[in-house]
């Protein structure tokens, strides 16, 4: 396996970690003081599943980095990982960024646009 597909599984199943503690925790708020039930979103299926892909995501980074700089490797994988929390939080959290969050998403493809030529 090539590199940077180790590479795409890494940033993906990284976002999918991200997304997956988000929605558990969430799904799952913990008040103040609720003994037991702070803990239930760490054991739910979201957060397991979130911990499981940052497993993976270790392994198939570590893939990845055997054959790639890690000056190239760091930044695609931050940058995009990034770019895709920003489309699916927006879409199944309904979060809502300022414009200028959304400019310097666009100057980060630039960047990463820069970064492999």
């Amino acid at each position: 396996m090539s590199a940077y597909l180790f590479l795409a599984a890494a940033l993906v199943l990284n976002a999918a970690a991200n997304l997956l503690i988000k929605y558990s925790a969430v799904r799952h708020p913990a008040a103040p003081g609720a003994g037991a039930a702070a803990l239930q979103a760490y054991f739910s299926v979201p957060f397991a599943a979130g911990v499981i892909c940052f497993g993976l995501n270790l392994l198939a980074y570590t893939q990845a980095l055997k054959k790639l700089p890690l000056s190239l490797a760091y930044p695609l994988m931050v940058s995009i990982g990034y770019l895709i929390i920003l489309v699916v939080s927006w879409s199944l959290f309904g979060e809502r960024l300022a414009p200028v969050r959304y400019a310097g998403a666009g100057l980060m493809l630039v960047g990463l646009w820069m970064l492999t030529r």
